[in-house]
């Protein structure tokens, strides 16, 4: 009996000996009173163990190989397995000294610290009991123990726990004002990012109701989740509520997780509008919301599920998080290319955070346990991040503000514009009133000349007719010729007078097409204008080579020409105007040279192509400015052109061409005239009953009808413009049927 006594003390003293031999083979952390204790992870050793309620047996856990941390971060890998962690401290100063040993974690599912006396354990927190756990929660904020050790004393510290998200354990040893500083520290810096994102979200709220655009709205739902993240993410809510809850800890941190990457990833598609540029993105972002919301939806019946499960739903909010963070720079970045650089803080702000949540994540999860990692670090990047956001709001704000007044300039600029139009309008409107007013009264003057010459031609008609029944011997046979040529003479120009004044004056395209000498055109309009040169001393000279015959209408040439001297007159102060008609084959060529001050080459190139609104070559002087654009008309309907060959300050060379002239005409009687016309109804006026017995017939088409008549006055060109299609003037000729208006293929303009 003794020798087995023996026996047993021996192996008994064997197994202290060894476990002692253990112990001793832990690095010992030396600690000095006054002091923060150096970094702690070089001296932690860990290792794990399957999950289970009873309390540890040091003697066991001294006798597995325990494992050293890798880095200088104090992480243990993935979680999901119970880890025990092991400290072995010394007291290297002569005083007593004091230290608070804490964890920095405040939720955990299962945690309990130990001191080992010799071979037992005595329990210094036990974090399963929530009346302790609440206790010391609320005194350190995060799981700590506070150290006593005499001058020389060692002390092993065990810490047992297992974590559903992360092992991450910051420990640190400090001594009491460092660690209550820090925690100060802590605080403020949290109540700041707190003020600081509950502020940008009222802001927000604010912007929304006075714009009501959505984004707003999305990121101030975004902001609440980041407040409430950055609150919980350093324990606070755990603490104060979930203390003895940690599976629920967890279900809130997803769920904020979850719906700040839900509510951020919906600003993004509300403010950059993807649906409508991004539309990749935009499913891309569609399809991370919609994950995120069923993960935060599953998150209440989280205690329910396998560890299997809760470990993949974790997992799956990481993911969505980080892809939502790791997407949204993308969505800024091509928004910023798209929309325009004033969304750089966009771009900045999302990269910001997306670096930190991809390094917190990598970290957290332990995939790299050496990675150190600052969990305090959170509030002040998504504190920055939504400054960035919301300050690309307001620079989006600002270019949409400045677009707008942009805008409103330019519709201010164009309202002037079309007033400035409106006014020019109505200035043309009231000088064409006045134009056809001084055309009226000119018109009424020439019928009022007209009627007095008229009187002037029937007196010498008399005094032609007394000469003539006169049977003395005496009587002067040349004065007889001379007042009756000078009777036919101006009862000519009367008659061309008057009516081209009045067709000229009506907006009717109506022609009275008749053969006429060059000289008849031109000497009535030399006599016209021979006064109006003279008051100015200038020069009117007329050139005809040749003998020149002309198929036209003579009332609205001579009206055209009349506009042209008109101009002429009105722009020369020295020299004068040159007529001249020649012959170029089968046309009849017309140039009107001035020595004026000459057309600026814009408004004579507007003046050549037509220009439908008035133009003047010199808006110093009076008038309507619409004299070459009549004349030009005037010309074009006679199927003849009107052009500017050249301008210049030493003056101005006008061409008129016409289609049809001739030397001598070839007379052709009005049938043979109907019979050339195939396709014309020819109807002789001067013969009334058979006149209107053809204007009854059933295929006599107006526009196919034309008048033979000796009158071309005004009166009989009023009645006949509205029943016939043309006039022709007799006696016919046969250089009539060449005129372009008389053509088969052509039509009347």
């Amino acid at each position: 009996m003794r020798l087995l006594l023996v026996l047993l003390t021996l192996a008994l003293m064997t197994a202290f000996g060894r476990q002692d031999a253990v112990a001793a083979e832990l690095p010992v952390l030396d600690l000095r009173a006054g002091e923060d204790a150096a970094a702690l992870a070089p001296f932690v050793r860990f290792t794990k163990q399957s999950v289970g309620t009873e309390a540890p047996v040091l003697a066991s856990i001294l006798r597995r190989p325990l494992e050293q941390i890798q880095g200088s971060t104090i992480h243990f890998g993935p979680p999901g397995t119970k880890t025990v962690v092991l400290l072995k401290l010394r007291n290297s100063s002569p005083a007593q000294g004091s230290w608070i040993l804490t964890t920095g974690r405040g939720s955990l599912k299962h945690f309990r610290l130990f001191e080992a006396e010799r071979d037992r354990l005595k329990l210094l927190i036990d974090g399963t009991n929530s009346r302790d756990a609440q206790q010391n929660l609320g005194t350190y904020q995060a799981f700590s123990a506070e150290l006593v050790l005499d001058p020389a004393q060692e002390k092993l510290i065990l810490i047992e726990f297992l974590s559903e998200n992360s092992t991450y354990m910051p420990l640190r040893i400090e001594t009491y004002g460092t660690f209550f500083k820090d925690r100060r520290a802590n605080i403020s810096m949290v109540s700041a990012v707190v003020v600081g994102a509950l502020t940008l979200l009222l802001l927000n709220f604010l912007f929304f109701s006075i714009t009501g655009f959505k984004e707003f709205l999305w990121l101030a739902v975004a902001e609440l989740f980041f407040a409430l993240n950055t609150v919980h993410s350093e324990g606070y809510i755990t603490i104060f509520l979930l203390y003895d809850k940690p599976l629920t800890g967890v279900a809130v941190e997803d769920f904020i997780k979850c719906g700040f990457a839900a509510a951020m990833a919906q600003f993004g598609r509300s403010f950059v509008n993807t649906s409508s540029l991004f539309p990749r993105r935009d499913a891309a972002l569609r399809a991370l919301i919609v994950s995120a919301v069923i993960i935060m939806a599953l998150q209440p019946g989280l205690s329910l599920y396998s560890p299997e499960f809760r470990f993949f739903l974790h997992l799956a909010s990481w993911i969505v998080a980080v892809a939502v963070a790791l997407f949204l720079p993308f969505v800024g970045y091509a928004a910023m290319k798209q929309l325009g650089f004033q969304l750089w803080p966009l771009f900045v702000g999302w990269a910001s955070l997306a670096l930190f949540i991809v390094y917190a994540a990598v970290a957290s999860m332990g995939i790299f346990s050496w990675l150190p990692i600052n969990w305090h670090l959170a509030g002040p990047v998504g504190l920055f991040e939504s400054v960035m956001v919301t300050l690309a709001l307001g620079l989006n704000l600002k270019k949409i503000q400045y677009d707008k007044l942009a805008a409103d300039a330019n519709y201010a600029r164009s309202l002037a514009e079309q007033l400035a139009t409106s006014e020019r309008a109505k200035r043309l409107a009231e000088e064409k009133a006045f134009a056809l007013e001084t055309v009226n009264s000119q018109n009424a003057l020439l019928h009022a000349s007209g009627h007095d010459s008229r009187q002037v031609i029937l007196a010498l008609n008399s005094a032609v007719a007394v000469l003539k029944r006169d049977d003395r011997q005496d009587a002067d046979e040349a004065l007889v010729d001379m007042l009756q040529s000078s009777a036919d003479y101006l009862s000519e120009i009367i008659s061309t007078t008057i009516s081209g004044a009045n067709i000229a004056a009506s907006a009717s395209d109506f022609v009275a097409l008749s053969s006429f000498r060059a000289q008849t055109l031109l000497e009535p309009l030399s006599m016209m204008f021979k006064t109006l040169f003279a008051n100015k001393k200038l020069s009117l000279d007329v050139h005809i080579e040749g003998p020149v015959t002309l198929i036209s209408d003579k009332p609205l040439l001579m009206r055209a020409l009349a506009n042209l001297l008109s101009n002429s007159c009105k722009y020369t102060d020295v020299g004068g105007v040159t007529i001249s008609v020649a012959l170029e084959g089968a046309r009849a060529v017309i140039t009107v040279r001035d020595s004026g001050r000459g057309i600026p080459p814009d408004v004579a190139a507007a003046l050549n192509k037509g220009s439908a609104t008035r133009i003047r070559g010199d808006d110093m002087g009076s008038g309507t400015g619409s004299g070459f654009g009549s004349a030009k008309r005037i010309i074009e309907a006679l199927c003849g052109s009107l052009e500017i060959i050249c301008s210049n300050p030493e003056g101005t060379e006008i061409r008129i061409i016409l289609p049809v002239a001739t030397r001598t005409i070839v007379p052709l009687s009005p049938q043979e005239l109907t019979v050339a016309l195939d396709g014309w109804h020819i109807l002789d006026f001067d013969q009334r009953e058979a006149f209107e017995n053809g204007l009854r017939a059933p295929d006599a088409a107006k526009d196919r009808v034309i008048a033979l008549t000796y009158d071309d006055t005004t009166v009989t060109r009023g009645r006949l413009s509205s029943i016939v299609a043309m006039v022709v003037i007799k006696p016919a000729c046969r250089e009539l049927l060449r005129h372009p208006l008389l053509s088969p293929p052509s039509k009347q303009i």
